[in-house]
């Protein structure tokens, strides 16, 4: 509902809901994503597994009921990931290559881009196109350049800017992605293009 107030007043933000199975149990997250999308206008739906109590991967069946409904929505589902998780076992890319195949018209938003795995979920996105990554500072982190080399081969529609405000200033981090090696064209794909379709925003 804070999301949805803050997006309301400002027309140039997109919002997007979380949803959190663990506190709330799977039926009530299903209703609270329902909600989010058709009745608040959100765009999208995220949630955290590696975070929760207990810690969970992302293809826990738990959270099979919350990808059905947002691919009967036609929204995506973010899902959080990074190094700063609890345990690095909960956030093995592998569990989002088993979530695409269960859900292969569900459009998957990984957070932090699954840093350190790096060559993991970028193989999980080759295989599964209907997987994006956001590597957001990561990609100026130790293999971040692997995202770029990405972005400029075949996954040029599967890597999205991110900024991490606000551990990093958003203009900060606009300015180092256009430094970092992306083709012309590309950087445009990344920085908004790619964006726009997977939200499917009309701007």
């Amino acid at each position: 509902d804070e999301i949805h107030e803050m997006v309301r007043r400002h027309k140039e933000l997109v919002g997007v809901g979380s949803i959190d199975p663990h506190r709330w149990g799977a039926r009530a997250a299903v209703l609270e994503v329902e909600r989010a999308i058709t009745v608040l206008g959100l765009k999208a739906i995220n949630v955290e597994p590696g975070f929760g109590s207990p810690l969970r991967s992302a293809d826990d069946p738990m959270l099979f009921p919350i990808y059905d409904a947002c691919e009967q929505l036609g929204v995506p589902v973010s899902i959080m990931s990074g190094p700063t998780a609890p345990s690095l076992d909960f956030v093995r890319p592998a569990a989002v290559g088993h979530v695409a195949k269960a859900f292969p018209k569900l459009a998957i938003v990984c957070y932090h881009g699954f840093y350190p795995f790096v060559n993991e979920i970028l193989g999980v996105a080759l295989r599964w196109e209907n997987v994006f990554i956001v590597p957001d500072m990561y990609i100026f982190a130790p293999g971040g350049s692997l995202y770029v080399e990405a972005a400029n081969g075949a996954m040029r529609q599967q890597i999205l800017f991110g900024s991490s405000y606000p551990f990093r200033p958003m203009a900060q981090s606009i300015n180092d992605y256009r430094m970092l090696g992306f083709d012309d064209g590309v950087i445009d794909d990344v920085m908004y293009g790619n964006a726009k379709r997977v939200l499917k925003l009309a701007v």
